[in-house]
């Protein structure tokens, strides 16, 4: 179960180590080319996971269970996290696998009492889609978290956690809620469901739609971005996101910290092969 929560959804998408393009690709590039790079060609993962990551997997896992099958998400949540008890993770701040715990607990609370009433037709629990975009020599894939009404209107849901409040601007400008609006075309409004894990727990909706002029710029992007990667454009780009990036280790040549902290993963062809 463990590993299941672990897993992202590239890692779903990459099972025959066919070509294929997301999101997350999208976005990593963008945010570092050589961050690319070194995820997705040299194929390196940090040895410890992120105890937020884990977190924030585990309550997708106990949403979905919850509008796929009725499950209570609070208790299966609990069930989950107990067994991630003894799981070396990476733990950042003032974080704790308790603290965690209790987090998770409240938010879930929350979302039951204030929340799922706003919720009614659900349409699609983790809706796999997969399209051909023109000039991207490969498929466009992703998972859509939740397709429902909400306030009675027919929304593409993506549930986020987060130690702070999104801004609005995130919710408009939101790549990923276009390329969800490219496979569900009909929904009258785009939204993320933000589970806020401060120490007072707080759910916040932000909504916004999409228009023609949207998904041209995003199809451009995408167009240009996958040439740059067709081409081998990789470079590293510096900036505050290093801080919080895996692989500054090796940005740095710091061979130390890459042994201590990197692994290099096997494609799924190698695990066959039994390499």
């Amino acid at each position: 179960m463990e590993e299941t929560i672990i897993r992202s959804a590239d890692d779903v998408f990459a099972a025959s180590d066919l070509p294929q393009f997301s999101v997350s690709r999208l976005q990593r590039y963008l945010t570092c080319p050589e961050s690319y790079r070194l995820h997705y060609l040299e194929r390196l993962r940090p040895k410890l996971q992120s105890a937020n990551f884990v977190f924030g997997s585990a309550l997708h896992v106990v949403l979905a269970d919850y509008f796929r099958q009725g499950m209570n998400p609070q208790e299966n949540f609990l069930h989950l996290w107990e067994g991630l008890k003894d799981i070396e993770l990476h733990y950042g701040g003032k974080e704790s696998w308790e603290n965690l715990r209790t987090k998770g607990e409240n938010l879930l609370s929350l979302f039951l009492a204030e929340e799922v009433q706003r919720i009614t037709k659900v349409y699609a629990v983790e809706r796999s889609f997969a399209f051909r975009i023109s000039n991207l020599p490969m498929p466009f894939e992703g998972i859509i978290d939740l397709v429902a009404d909400v306030d009675g209107k027919k929304t593409v849901v993506d549930w986020k956690t987060s130690a702070s409040r999104y801004a609005r601007h995130e919710v408009i400008l939101s790549d990923q809620l276009t390329a969800y609006f490219l496979d569900q075309p009909d929904a009258e409004q785009l939204a993320f469901c933000v589970f806020v894990k401060t120490k007072r727990p707080k759910i916040e909706w932000l909504f916004a739609k999409r228009d023609g002029a949207d998904f041209a710029e995003f199809l451009q992007k995408v167009a240009h971005v996958t040439s740059q990667i067709e081409e081998g454009n990789f470079y590293k780009r510096p900036g505050r996101h290093c801080g919080m990036c895996d692989f500054l280790p090796v940005c740095l040549r710091d061979k130390q910290a890459i042994e201590k902290t990197l692994i290099r993963v096997p494609t799924f062809s190698e695990k066959g092969d039994g390499r």
